[in-house]
């Protein structure tokens, strides 16, 4: 039993930090808030200061104030956009990333850090409400906000978009880009189910699941005040916040407004369209523009850029990524991986592109990369540039670059591929002027940006290169993104969303006249030029997701239209913070602690557990002790983690009884996998050595640990490698013995459309301790948690395949996974996939090895995907296995555990 406590503990404690803590950081304080910040984000901690007490002011209209200070903490962890909440440690994580913020948020609010800290402090409100008998839950536990967090993600997400668009007037709510989502389903008839829109899960069709919990909820969220009235939200949180968090989640509708969540949205579903109906008879009423579509992958399929050598764009799906062609109608890939954002350069050689990476724990870095049409490589041109949008100039010497900065504000550069050197062109601060994308003048000597202003507005500006001059084309509350050159160089082509609805526009250059190039019922966006200047090509919006469209370049057919300027708000730049050096150490006292209980064959253990961590991460602690009585004595499990060396260094302690281990542990990152150095000084009863007298041991260990996936179209293959070596003597030997055992892991996902998966595992390991205790056992395990252990051999039972020397293989094929995705009624239960894989094992163990002992079982495994709670992945796995010439097959059962 103590075991098992120690592993759930060691799990579930020293997760590492979202930040990297080796930076110098500093904090200010205000009324509420403790905002943490790293050197060069002084502005931006002034500024997020100012909206974190705004959002908490309009949100304590409807909340309960959420206990204690909240820590908000500011970093640049590479170019990504997002931040996050964690209501039971009372802090929120915000990234200053926000290049391209249009692509995927409503850019109209001042600024990306109101729209950002906003979401995020909505969710330290919503989750941490709790009333009527369960607040003596918080008063004995501290601060775990369960009842409150446990709900459907439309009651997480969607509501922090409702609340946001409620409060601030704008959100994704009411975006461009969410109506024209909607207005498809409308138009299709066609909407999800309440299991699909309810929680987590492996979903492989469109809209994609972060549309369906974020954006489409938010309209469900909207609908209960719609129907029950402005204070509907609040009353639905107060009693949900008074009822345990496992149950029936239809009781706090019923208890809110007499009606269950199904019938709730069984009516939303009835009341949605009526509130696009109006919206598509106008645009059908003013003529639709014929297109044809080119492509038909649909998801995301983005970025088109032609030539005489094809038509390429990026696409990314469940089942592919990367860059495609399409030549003569007929379509293949063309790279594998993360691309976005092509274009071919002049001559047609070369192609263009950006993608993103991991270059180490705490930061994503984007560069440019060229590939070589004609020798069929890939050269990386920059080296942490953080490039994230690229145009070649048009003698293709030169290309013009959009870069990120730490805090959160974009530069334009020139990159000269002669002489791999990148000139600084203009600069941004203070986030006024967020580059979203540009177009490169016939000339050559200006570009015309689509740029973020403060205030939301996103307009285009002509940029001249000889003078440094920039001069707004447009200027109105419309987002206008991703221009193009006409082949004539008179109009710019771009996208807007006039009327809440994205079409192409053109902007004539001699005369400022706006014309509306498209009129569709969904969108139009990212046009360029077909190659031979006759067709706009474009992504369009259908019901399987975006794909590539074209329509005839042909000014006459265009409707000029007049848009009204816009006065831009007055904005001046925060004062910088005058912030002191964090103080990791008040933020550690444990703001919760849990009751641990088991009963087993041998007796039952009670105890507690608490854990704790600074904002920053760093430092983290863990700690379990409790009675164990099958032990008539104490257990306990004490870790902490140090993050500041650049790598976390833990210590960890673990006793029971007369059983004790003392351990250091180091691990360092790497791209390509990790490597773990650790030392642990056991002193436990080992009977096979003396049954009277604990044994000391001292062991040193090294740990790697690599993966590798590439792909190409369909077919993926991922490749693991693990393998640990040990060093270890016991006190009153002389004698150092070593211990290596390893593993490697193929697996191929055969190129077909439903999912067929074939694996490989070799592995193998020896030690030089004669001891049996030392050796390894193959039998495997009746009961398995996340898989089977690197060395084993299923159908054999624990000490029927044992020695010093060790070696094992098998060879799995999945079957395709049958979606079920089907909840237990409203229940925090959801049943995901269900699958099926046969196997073959072998393997021989002996002292020494002896292959002519090599056995081998057939067997079977049903894995049943599950999300619990509605947002943690879990899985039953129910297995049975054959050995040959054994008497009987052996079953398991097992629960698969994030983490296991």
């Amino acid at each position: 039993m103590l075991r098992f406590l120690a592993v759930v503990l060691l799990m579930a404690s020293l997760a590492l930090a979202q930040f990297d803590p080796t930076r110098p950081w500093f904090t200010v304080r205000t009324e509420h808030f403790d905002i943490h910040y790293h050197a060069g984000l002084e502005r931006v901690a002034s500024e997020a200061a100012i909206y974190a007490e705004k959002a908490y002011a309009l949100l304590v209209e409807d909340f309960e104030p959420p206990p204690g200070r909240i820590s908000l903490v500011l970093s640049d962890v590479g170019d990504t956009l997002n931040g996050f909440a964690s209501p039971a440690e009372g802090r929120v994580g915000i990234f200053t990333g926000q290049f391209r913020s249009s692509d995927l948020f409503n850019p109209r609010l001042s600024s990306w850090w109101e729209t950002v800290i906003f979401h995020e402090i909505v969710h330290i409100f919503d989750l941490s409400q709790v009333r009527g008998p369960l607040k003596d839950q918080t008063r004995i536990f501290g601060r775990l906000p369960a009842q409150s967090a446990v709900k459907p993600l439309p009651f997480v997400e969607g509501t922090a978009l409702y609340l946001k668009y409620k409060k601030l007037g704008e959100s994704r709510l009411n975006d461009a880009t969410t109506r024209m989502m909607l207005r498809q389903m409308v138009l299709s008839g066609r909407f999800p189910s309440l299991d699909e829109i309810r929680q987590a899960y492996s979903r492989s069709t469109w809209p994609y699941l972060g549309f369906l919990v974020y954006n489409y909820s938010a309209w469900l969220v909207q609908y209960l005040e719609v129907r029950f009235g402005e204070d509907a939200y609040r009353r639905f949180t107060e009693a949900n916040a008074g009822m345990l968090a496992f149950k029936d989640f239809n009781e706090p509708f019923r208890r809110a407004f007499g009606v269950s969540l199904d019938q709730i949205y069984a009516d939303f579903v009835r009341w949605l369209p009526g509130q696009f109906e109006g919206e598509i008879a106008r645009i059908q009423a003013e003529g639709l523009t014929p297109i044809t579509r080119l492509s038909n992958l649909g998801f995301f399929s983005e970025g088109a850029t032609d030539s005489p050598n094809g038509l390429v764009y990026s696409h990314a799906s469940p089942l592919r990524s990367g860059l495609r062609i399409i030549v003569n109608e007929s379509e293949r890939e063309l790279l594998n991986g993360p691309a976005q954002y092509p274009e071919w350069s002049p001559d047609g050689r070369y192609l263009l592109f950006t993608a993103s990476s991991a270059v180490s724990p705490y930061f994503v870095g984007s560069d440019l990369y060229q590939y070589d049409r004609l020798e069929g490589r890939v050269k990386r041109l920059t080296q942490g540039e953080r490039v994230y949008y690229a145009r070649y100039a048009p003698d293709g010497k030169s290309i013009f670059l959009a870069k990120n900065t730490p805090d959160g504000s974009t530069e334009l550069a020139r990159y000269f591929i002669e002489f791999n050197r990148t000139q600084p062109l203009r600069s941004f601060p203070h986030q006024d002027g967020v580059i979203h994308s540009f177009a490169v003048a016939p000339d050559g000597n200006s570009l015309v940006l689509a740029l973020l202003r403060r205030g939301g507005f996103q307009d285009l500006y002509r940029y001249t290169l000889q003078t440094g001059a920039l001069t707004p084309l447009t200027q109105d509350r419309n987002v206008d993104s991703d221009p193009v050159f006409s082949p004539d160089g008179r109009y710019l082509i771009y996208s807007s969303d006039v009327n809440r609805v994205y079409n192409l526009y053109a902007y004539r250059l001699e005369d400022g006249a706006v014309f509306q190039v498209t009129n569709l019922l969904t969108g139009a966006f990212q046009p360029t030029f077909s190659h031979d200047k006759e067709r706009i090509i474009f992504v369009g919006y259908d019901e399987t997701g975006y794909n590539l469209y074209q329509v005839s370049y042909d000014p006459s057919a265009w409707k000029r239209v007049e848009l009204e300027r816009e006065p831009l708000p007055a904005f001046k730049p925060a004062e910088a913070a005058g912030g002191e050096p964090y103080n990791p150490f008040p933020y550690l006292r444990p703001l919760y602690w849990l009751p641990m209980a088991g009963v087993g064959v041998d007796g039952f253990g009670l105890g507690v557990s608490f854990a704790a961590s600074d904002p920053v991460g760093l430092h983290a602690y863990s700690v379990g002790a409790g009675f164990d009585s099958s032990l008539r004595g104490v257990f306990y499990d004490l870790a902490y983690r140090y993050a500041g060396l650049g790598f976390p260094l833990v210590l960890q302690a673990v006793g029971a009884g007369r059983d004790s281990a003392q351990g250091i542990a180091a691990s360092f990152w790497s791209p390509q996998g990790s490597l773990g150095l650790q030392y642990v000084r056991s002193d436990v009863l080992e009977p096979a050595l003396d049954p009277n007298q604990n044994t000391v041991t001292h062991a040193f260990s090294l740990r790697l640990n690599g993966a590798s996936t590439t792909g190409s179209d369909l077919f993926r293959s991922r490749s693991s490698l693990m393998a640990v070596g040990t060093a270890f003597v016991r006190e009153g030997s002389p004698d150092w013995r070593y211990r290596l055992q390893g593993a490697l892991g193929l697996q191929f996902r055969l190129p077909l459309e439903a999912s067929h998966v074939v694996g490989l595992r070799l592995g193998g390991g020896f030690t030089t301790s004669p001891l049996a205790l030392d050796g390894f056992d193959l039998g495997a395990w009746p009961l398995v948690a996340g898989g089977q252990p690197p060395l084993a051999v299923r159908g054999f039972a624990p000490g029927q395949l044992r020695g010093q020397q060790a070696l094992v293989g098998s060879l799995e094929y999945r079957l395709p996974p049958w979606s079920l995705e089907r909840g237990l009624g409203n229940w925090p239960l959801f049943f995901d996939d269900l699958s099926l894989s046969v196997f073959l094992d072998a393997g021989a163990a002996g002292s020494p090895l002896d292959l002519n002992q090599l056995r081998f079982s057939l067997g079977a495994e049903l894995r049943l995907g599950l999300t619990l709670f509605y947002q943690v992945p879990a899985g039953l796995l129910l297995g049975g296995a054959q050995g040959l010439g054994e008497p009987g097959p052996r079953l398991y059962l097992g629960l698969v555990w994030p983490g296991l």
